[in-house]
């Protein structure tokens, strides 16, 4: 069997402190928006960067990675909830 996401809690007390399913809405809808995110700061900073001002590339570059943190807390938060809820987490 394979180890828990959080090692110091068992189980059955994560299904207590953890609501699963609004946490696995959550985290799905967090990894959409912040994978949209993502994608639309790469075409600003990179293919279409012609198009944009200095100010807006800057930016760009910053909320990139910005994005790509959320992006890798939201799948923490995703694996999180499937652990509550016993799904297969990955």
């Amino acid at each position: 069997m394979s180890q828990p996401l959080i090692a110091h809690c068992p189980s059955d007390h994560l299904d207590h402190e953890l609501n699963g399913r609004p946490l696995l809405s959550l985290a799905n809808r967090s990894l959409l928006m912040s994978a949209v995110v993502l994608l639309l700061t790469v075409l600003v900073c990179y293919p279409y960067a012609s198009w944009f001002s200095l100010e807006a590339q800057i930016f760009g570059h910053a909320t990139m990675i910005l994005s790509a943190v959320m992006l890798k807390l939201a799948y923490l938060l995703r694996c999180i909830a499937q652990q509550a809820l016993h799904l297969p987490v990955g």
